[in-house]
């Protein structure tokens, strides 16, 4: 897997710091590297994605975290094996994308949360 240090310092920030913008900024690095920039059909896109959620959704911007949330799941699919070669369970990380979608419709606080990671 190419750039597996850089997805290991993503989970950990995301685990330890919830500093989810450092999230988006390793993540948008390692996707420039390896697409330049040519599709969003691409691991680093969907965990990005979900780092950004999370920030919407602790910053209490409920519509913003819903469609972002979203949004990593659109061709979720075609991306799973490699989400899974990272080490992070992709049926997994589906089922709590969905779970944080609905608890945010129902207008509940936003609470840490770690990714599926299979060490």
């Amino acid at each position: 897997m190419e750039n597996i240090q850089k997805y290991l310092e993503f989970i950990q920030e995301f685990h330890e710091g919830r500093d989810y913008f450092k999230c988006h900024e390793i993540l948008e690095d390692i996707w420039i590297e390896e697409t330049g920039c040519k599709t969003k059909i691409h691991p680093a896109i969907k965990l990005l994605l979900v780092a950004v959620g999370a920030h919407h959704w602790r910053n209490r911007n409920l519509r913003g975290a819903s469609i972002v949330f979203e949004r990593s799941l659109t061709n979720f699919n075609e991306i799973k094996e490699k989400i899974d070669e990272i080490g992070i369970n992709s049926d997994e990380l589906d089922k709590i994308i969905k779970t944080k979608i609905i608890c945010i419709k129902n207008g509940f606080e936003y609470e840490d949360f770690d990714l599926p990671y299979k060490k």
